[in-house]
């Protein structure tokens, strides 16, 4: 707190407060008199508020942060890509933020990552010690007015993105699922985690949008535990894993062939997937294409950082300026390496820009997608 500017503010307010004598039959130069010394004093109160007012707000996040410890909700269980990318940038970001405090993790999955979200915005602390690693389909939810959501996106404010990769639709080889087009003439079923979460909403859209035979299991607390599904041969295969999570997750099912990529998300085919065909091309018209590319605009900003809404702006920006420094930072930069996990940062401007943009799409695109996900609440 800037306790010396704020007790010379109460000084120059008690002056100016202070009523001044009336003097009748006082001359212009005598009044003039009794109120220099008064004046001379609230002038130099003012320069001294001008001149210690920058120096205090710059010194104010260093004196903030030094001590504290920053919560890092990751809104899905251990071990995902999602809680080894918030993990890692914990670990580096406390070296780039004034004062240096300290982070600790805690994962809290639940209702399709709503859960996270809701604690974000409901109960976490509003001063900048608060942040969350939400699921991509967040935004969403909240287009959607999915129940079970209790917050407003438009009021977060994003910190930054480590990823950009497209879903990829992955099968398991020993499952009968061997190319995409498989998928229109056997049943595929896939392992999703709440009800609102994409690995739940996508199947279902794209059965009712292309005539697809996506049949989901949901209520797997995340990842880890799909993962073990599809190995048990409980499920064949997910449909909303980004290409980055598959790297980093499981390389060597990737280098065994022991999953099959069935098609991508996304606007291009990702240069690493050349061969794998776009869910989009399976569209049949053009306004098929738009809702599914509308769907997947969630991939842009797959796993961001996001502070609670309350948080001071100033505090936003230093911690904007943190991420990006960490992200940058080569020792973050060897331990990404060694995780085999794919950065692509992105600013939490840039990051918020796009949110807005999803969260403000043409009302007929929202309803349809509401349609064919039955995302009526």
């Amino acid at each position: 707190m800037c306790t010396g500017q704020n007790r010379r503010v109460a000084v120059v307010r008690r002056r100016q407060a202070i009523p001044q004598k009336a003097t009748p039959n006082a001359g212009h130069s005598a009044g003039s008199s009794e109120l220099r010394p008064l004046l001379r004093s609230m002038l130099l109160a003012s320069g001294a508020l001008l001149t210690f007012a920058p120096a205090c707000l710059a010194q104010e996040p260093a004196d903030f942060y030094r001590g504290k410890t920053i919560t890092l909700v990751v809104s899905t269980s251990s071990g995902g890509d999602y809680d080894t990318r918030a993990r890692l940038v914990a670990r580096h970001m406390t070296r780039h933020i004034p004062g240096a405090p300290k982070f600790v993790v805690q994962n809290m999955p639940g209702a399709g990552g709503l859960r996270g979200a809701n604690w974000l915005y409901n109960v976490a602390a509003q001063d900048g010690t608060a942040l969350a690693a939400l699921q991509q389909q967040i935004p969403l939810s909240q287009v959607f007015k999915k129940a079970g959501v209790e917050f407003d996106m438009s009021k977060f404010h994003f910190i930054g993105n480590t990823s950009a990769s497209p879903i990829v639709v992955m099968s398991w080889s020993a499952s009968p699922i061997k190319s995409f087009a498989d998928v229109f003439n056997k049943e595929f079923v896939v392992g999703g985690t709440g009800g609102g979460s994409a690995s739940v909403q996508m199947p279902l859209m794209l059965n009712a949008l292309l005539g697809a035979k996506f049949k989901v299991v949901p209520g797997y607390p995340g990842g880890s535990e799909i993962y073990l599904a599809m190995e048990r041969g409980e499920i064949a295969g997910r449909v909303t894993q980004s290409w980055a999570g598959w790297k980093s997750q499981k390389p060597d099912w990737i280098a065994e062939r022991k999953i099959i990529p069935l098609a991508q998300g996304g606007r291009k085919r990702h240069a690493e997937l050349a061969q794998t065909p776009l869910l989009a091309d399976f569209a049949r018209s053009t306004q098929d294409r738009q809702l599914i590319q509308f769907m997947l605009s969630s991939d842009e900003v797959a796993r961001p950082i996001i502070a609670a809404q309350g948080t001071p702006r100033d505090r936003v920006s230093v911690l904007r300026s943190a991420f990006m420094a960490t992200t940058h930072d080569p020792d973050f930069q060897a331990d990404a390496q060694k995780l085999k996990l794919d950065i692509e940062a992105m600013s939490g401007e840039e990051a918020q820009a796009i949110v807005s943009d999803m969260m403000s799409a043409p009302a007929a695109i929202i309803e349809r997608a509401k349609t064919y996900m039955g995302a009526d609440g």
